[in-house]
């Protein structure tokens, strides 16, 4: 596996806040004797550029991925993750189901492809403490001092953003997060205002570059010129240039939906939730009951069987039982085509109906779905006024 190290350049535009939960002064690290400079950790990085590509990837794909706990504890999660989408492949993620699957009841784990360590300033300094008071409305005074925050002045921090991937497209995506995300640290609303710039990509089999030796590196006149220039001359290589934009992130995020490492993730999830046979059951029930005239046909000279919701035996594989109530699952199928390949119509004999039936991302996608529509009708009847 190929490890595409990425250096971003992020510039402080403004003041920036940047401390533990656990106290309020700002985060720094001793470079060395009366060289104290503020860090922004990489978890705080992370946590942010993880949220930007996740909404993109709800845009694109309409999935129901979210950072956060179910509010019943249940089988979808109990991060409220999909555990099936590009974004929890990304960035990893832990599916634990209240009630296990065919294989038992046992967690999902996807170890992150996306590393950060810390970004580091090329310059010490800079910190400063700011305090804030509560203004009367009616008299324009202020009153007694609220608290104080520390803050950072406004400069350049080096980071080094490394993906572990066999596929550049996961790069282009993470390269998309990083441009698109503009706030980062504590009180967003007046602090932390951050412009990213990718300065190129490194792709090697080991780790080559660390943001605290780039930092050692500075201070520069012209950063993105120079820093490039004297990683280039120390490594004996040229960093490459990978962009994602606008116009091309939509078709990455679909390309990685139908990729060998999401359906991987999304058949790990699969085998362990129990919703997979509930879904199924449901459906079979619901086949049964509407019995259309496809269903009664004969086939190949024998009179063909519509299952029934007491028939015990299941198809083993996923493309087997999609296949088997194909009639009453086009309508989602044709749905889920339009998402990933822009499909203004599909049918039973639609070639892209076909690519993506057996695919896990599939059963993921129409479990969801129906899962997320019952959560939906039971939130409407418990906001019911009582008679």
């Amino acid at each position: 596996m190929k490890k595409y190290q990425i250096v971003v350049l992020r510039s402080l535009k403004g003041f920036g806040q940047f401390v533990t939960e656990s106290r309020d002064e700002a985060n720094t690290y001793e470079f060395g004797e009366d060289d104290e400079r503020p860090v922004i950790f990489g978890e705080k990085l992370k946590a942010v550029e993880r949220r930007t590509i996740m909404r993109k990837v709800r845009d694109v794909l309409k999935v129901n991925c979210w950072l956060r706990t179910h509010k019943k504890g249940a089988d979808s999660g109990i991060s409220g993750l999909c555990m099936s989408c590009p974004a929890c492949v990304l960035f990893g993620g832990t599916y634990a189901p209240k009630k296990g699957g065919p294989s038992g009841g046992k967690n999902v784990v996807e170890m992150r492809r996306v590393f950060y360590t810390a970004a580091f300033p090329f310059v010490g300094g800079g910190i400063r403490d700011v305090t804030f008071n509560a203004v009367d409305e009616r008299t324009g005074q202020t009153g007694q001092a609220m608290g104080t925050n520390q803050i950072i002045e406004p400069r350049d921090f080096i980071d080094v953003v490394t993906v572990e991937a066999d596929n550049a497209d996961w790069v282009r995506l993470a390269v998309w997060g990083i441009e698109h995300t503009d706030r980062y640290g504590a009180n967003t609303r007046i602090y932390g205002e951050i412009h990213n710039t990718v300065l190129g990509v490194l792709e090697d089999t080991r780790l080559r570059l660390a943001a605290i030796d780039l930092a050692r590196k500075g201070p520069f006149k012209e950063v993105k010129k120079e820093l490039v220039e004297a990683v280039e001359q120390e490594l004996h290589t040229k960093l490459t240039q990978i962009s994602c934009g606008d116009k091309e992130v939509g078709e990455v995020i679909r390309k990685l939906a139908l990729s060998v490492e999401v359906n991987d993730l999304a058949r790990r999830k699969n085998s362990v939730d129990l919703m997979v046979d509930e879904y199924f059951a449901k459906v079979r029930e619901k086949y049964s009951d509407k019995n259309t005239q496809e269903a009664k046909a004969p086939a190949q000279g024998k009179e063909r069987k519509a299952p029934t919701g007491k028939d015990k035996t299941l198809p083993k594989t996923i493309g087997d039982r999609v296949a088997e109530l194909r009639p009453v699952l086009t309508p989602a199928l044709t749905e889920l085509a339009k998402n990933l390949f822009g499909a203004k119509e599909g049918t039973q004999q639609d070639p892209k109906l076909k690519e993506i039936e057996k695919t896990d991302y599939a059963m993921a996608r129409l479990v969801e779905a129906a899962v997320f529509s019952d959560e939906i009708e039971e939130e409407e009847i418990e906001e019911q006024p009582a008679a």
